[in-house]
């Protein structure tokens, strides 16, 4: 299997194990030191907490559990604002353009942070410079589901069959850019399958034509399939991550099949404006890691198929940095554009 420009997802995905318990307990601590201290009359007033999403998506319960617990902490409420428009492109400008003093904060994921850099000629914010990291929340994978008819029964059945067709194996998308097309591209890329990618406008429609047979396969996140591979309607190959879902714990990674290139997940994130002075970043870290570090949160957000992380403001920056080459590469490899 070669190692191109796309196939670094062991490079950049490396905050697991022992490495997240260390960055969530050196997150922790901040809590009690100095830039704590400073931050002590801060917050005064209620915060916001922007989603570049519409109500009903992956990153809405999410964004309402963090903004619920993290009220109790700072005791002040926080509150949920869903911007959504433009691939998360609307919601994130605005929290980009709120004024430095932590009072906006904003959930985001891997494709207004990193895809989006590369997919747009203006997103209208860079996820490098305009924003605060303050802590990653955690990550769900892609996972390849298929057909329950399709004569396949793991990753390199899918890969050789798709191989054998004349006209290859349909995967469907949710659009351009999304990470379903990037995490198929990363298959054809990668492992030289012949694929053709469909694009939907809903993640309905598509689920709706893999049961019928309609299309072949597509790559969700992990979440979404969990009732139809319990029921047996369709069939999970493999899911694109360096360990198996907890959520589907039958289905293998495709690191433990031997392709530990083919890694793609979506990752969320807590930022704040560029600016806010660093013991209010502090601050903010400190409560999100401990949100993150109860027992009931992390069940909560496990369920929803999140592998928690957390950890310092430093190593979210430093992901947002390293993905967002990453995406630029998969982007320009696939001549993708935002439609």
């Amino acid at each position: 299997m070669k190692q191109n420009a796309i196939g670094r997802g062991t490079g950049v995905r490396v905050l697991a194990g022992r490495a997240v318990s260390a960055g969530l307990t050196a997150a922790l601590a901040l809590a009690a030191g100095p830039a704590g201290a400073a931050a002590g009359e801060w917050p005064a007033k209620p915060l916001r907490m922007i989603v570049p999403a519409g109500p009903g998506g992956s990153s809405d319960p999410t964004a309402r559990l963090l903004a619920d617990e993290m009220s109790k902490r700072l005791g002040q409420p926080v509150a949920v604002f869903n911007r959504p428009g433009a691939g998360g492109n609307i919601g994130m400008a605005e929290a980009a353009r709120a004024e430095a003093d932590g009072y906006t904060i904003v959930l985001s994921w891997t494709g207004p942070l990193a895809t989006n850099m590369a997919l747009y000629k203006a997103p209208g914010f860079d996820s490098r410079k305009d924003f605060s990291p303050i802590t990653k929340v955690g990550c769900v994978p892609n996972i390849l589901a298929v057909n329950k008819d399709l004569p396949v029964q793991n990753l390199k059945d899918y890969i050789a069959l798709s191989k054998r067709r004349p006209n290859g194996l349909t995967y469907g998308s949710t659009g351009t850019g999304s990470s379903w097309h990037i995490a198929g591209a990363m298959i054809q890329q990668e492992a030289g399958a012949k694929l053709v990618h469909v694009p939907y406008t809903t993640p309905g429609t598509a689920t709706t034509d893999l049961l019928s047979g309609q299309l072949d396969s597509m790559l969700p996140l992990v979440i979404m399939m969990v009732p139809y591979v319990k029921e047996g309607r369709v069939k999970g190959l493999a899911v694109m991550s360096t360990t198996r879902s907890p959520v589907l714990p039958q289905v293998p990674s495709t690191t433990e099949l031997g392709m530990p290139e083919l890694v793609s997940d979506t990752c969320f994130a807590l930022l704040t404006s560029a600016g806010v002075a660093q013991p209010i970043i502090d601050k903010l870290n400190a409560v999100a890691n401990q949100v993150l570090a109860d027992p009931q949160v992390k069940t909560r957000l496990e369920a929803s198929g999140i592998t928690v992380e957390g950890g310092t403001a430093q190593q979210l920056g430093d992901y947002i940095k390293t993905e967002t080459v990453r995406q630029a590469e998969i982007v320009k490899a696939i001549n993708a554009k935002a439609e």
